[in-house]
């Protein structure tokens, strides 16, 4: 099946940052809803997807050949200059989310062009930020970098639940259901609240996709936290999907019961000691929900691509919070700092830090 663009200038503007198999799901179901005019930004593979366009197998749309949204562009930069009077009332950011990273590739970076052009022409308009991303504490960097008074915008979170993966140059292989929450991360926030709940029209094919409202942000991040700082951190240390990784343990035990049960109740006592409660269900649940898959989570897939991690906002940070509360975290601890060091292999690989061997040093810049 092949799908083109039908323009409306009447629409609101929907800017998606990141074409990975997350980003490009939502912009096709937002293309797909018909209720917004969708721009892309694809960066490493906008000259081919701009003459051949995507070619995607979705378990929720069918196979689509040559697919693109209705403006692609190769950053964001490209996309105001392309036409600075252009407002995005939604700005979705799908890209990993690395603060450790090389500056110019961490969030508020990427979207600051959109942040300053608003400055200049639509002050007088409300943006909204939607991070459909991994972690806790993820919005703090934004709140840091651009006050809210002065750039006038809303910042909300979407927790994105799908097995879609970019396989190839403009290959999209979707395998899993999409389903997407969208809420405030200022729980109070009723104009952030309207914000999301106005997304989800955008959003929603019946029969389709699913998308819901999520009236409790904190306790979504930190629910989806014991999947990820347990088992996606785990199985990148060990290049492993999560079957093999549980089989091949001590006893077909060890790695359930040293490591994975362990790291999550962890994650129980951090979000408890800000009266957050998950219950004991969900450990069970998120051992037991790929245990059946050949699986590899996002995090091992990059280190076997050699890209870098989301290890601050899934382990850092909730370590940092863990220390405020006086909660102790051996567990994910060592986990954290057994993934630093393959961190710094992935950075050294790309000239992001330099290793002295002369004087078997660590060179600062």
């Amino acid at each position: 099946m092949t799908m083109c663009s039908n323009i409306s200038g009447n629409k609101p503007h929907v800017i998606v940052i990141g074409a990975g198999g997350v980003g490009v799901i939502a912009a096709l179901s937002l293309f797909h809803c018909n209720k917004t005019e969708v721009s892309l930004v694809v960066r490493s593979d906008y000259d081919h997807v701009k003459v051949h366009g995507y070619k995607i197998s979705s378990c929720d749309y069918g196979d689509l050949e040559g697919w693109k949204p209705h403006h692609l562009y190769k950053n964001v930069e490209h996309a105001i200059k392309d036409d600075p009077k252009r407002f995005y009332q939604y700005v979705l950011v799908t890209t990993k989310n690395i603060p450790d990273g090389p500056f110019q590739s961490r969030v508020p970076e990427i979207i600051r062009p959109i942040m300053e052009n608003n400055l200049t022409y639509h002050i007088d308009k409300k943006c909204n930020i939607l991070l459909i991303q991994n972690g806790i504490e993820i919005e703090s960097d934004i709140l840091t970098t651009f006050n809210k008074t002065t750039y006038n915008y809303n910042i909300l979170s979407g927790i994105q639940i799908i097995g879609s993966t970019k396989i190839d140059k403009g290959v999209i292989n979707q395998q899993g259901h999409e389903h997407l929450s969208v809420g405030s991360f200022d729980s109070s926030d009723q104009d952030s609240i309207l914000a999301a709940k106005n997304f989800i029209s955008y959003y929603l094919n019946e029969g389709f996709n699913s998308i819901e409202f999520d009236e409790r942000v904190r306790y979504s991040r930190w629910k989806k936290l014991l999947y990820n700082a347990a088992i996606n951190t785990t199985t990148a240390l060990v290049g492993l999907d999560v079957p093999r990784a549980l089989e091949f343990g001590k006893d077909k035990k060890s790695t359930e019961f040293g490591i994975f049960r362990p790291a999550m109740k962890e994650i129980v006592r951090i979000a408890e000691a800000e009266g957050i409660i998950l219950e004991d269900k969900f450990i069970d649940f998120f051992v037991n929900c790929t245990r059946d898959l050949l699986f590899k989570p996002s995090m091992c897939v990059d280190v076997q691509k050699h890209q870098l991690m989301e290890i601050e906002v899934i382990l850092g940070n909730p370590i940092k919070l863990a220390k405020k509360y006086g909660v102790e975290t051996p567990v994910l601890e060592m986990l954290y700092n057994l993934l630093i060091l393959v961190q710094c292999k992935l950075k050294e690989e790309k000239g992001l830090i330099v290793f002295d061997e002369k004087i078997s040093r660590l060179i600062d810049h």
